[in-house]
């Protein structure tokens, strides 16, 4: 390319650098947001709670461990009343309903309206069985977005301070898959309700 000897010719010429340098921009940029675009907006990954040895993540891919530990959380958290479970029960079914889905909020709200008396003046918690290390056999598969997961604890309740109960039960929990707004809930899974023949005793026979 000649050098230009004049000083409006080398201002052509830059100029002329310039617009190149802005087509080589602009046309990243383009580039840029077509491949930004065909990215996922968001992507999700369940992560389990057991980060003690390396293991693959695969997107969208929902763990055994990560089901377990959300039926646990569920069911401590809904089943917790530490004054009296009249009123804080139904708190904590308002309080989680995005973690349930419709059919179980309705079945478990229509419980408690039809038994108020049994719900009345009486504290509830689950504690721990002593045992509970997460095993593969305690959720089996039965769909692709749904789960049974087979939890145990050590029912304690009191009515007015007394204790009546301190029993261990088994609880049989149908988990499904439950796309809502990340903000409503962040675990994209909600709790089924019970799959029968429902809680009973462990030494029940």
């Amino acid at each position: 390319m000649a050098v230009a000897k004049t000083a409006a010719g080398q201002a052509q010429q830059e100029l002329r650098f310039r617009n190149r340098i802005i087509i080589l921009l602009f046309s990243l940029l383009v580039l840029l947001g077509i491949g930004f675009l065909r990215i996922p907006t968001l992507l999700n990954v369940y992560v389990p709670p057991d980060l003690t040895r390396p293991q693959f993540v695969q997107p969208n891919e929902v763990s055994p461990s990560y089901v377990h530990a959300f039926a646990k959380l569920m069911m401590e958290a809904l089943n917790y009343c530490p004054e009296d479970c009249g009123s804080d029960y139904a708190k904590n079914l308002s309080r989680y309903r995005d973690y349930l889905t419709p059919a179980c909020y309705q079945d478990l709200l229509m419980h408690r309206q039809k038994n108020a008396s049994i719900y009345e003046f009486r504290s509830r918690k689950l504690l721990p069985a002593g045992d509970d290390i997460f095993d593969s056999t305690q959720v089996n598969r039965l769909d692709h977005d749904v789960w049974e997961v087979r939890v145990e604890y050590l029912l304690e309740e009191h009515v007015k301070g007394v204790e009546t109960r301190n029993r261990r039960y088994h609880y049989p929990l149908r988990i499904v898959r439950y796309t809502v707004p990340l903000d409503r809930n962040p675990y994209q899974l909600a709790f089924d309700c019970y799959i029968p023949p429902g809680p009973r005793p462990v030494d029940f026979h």
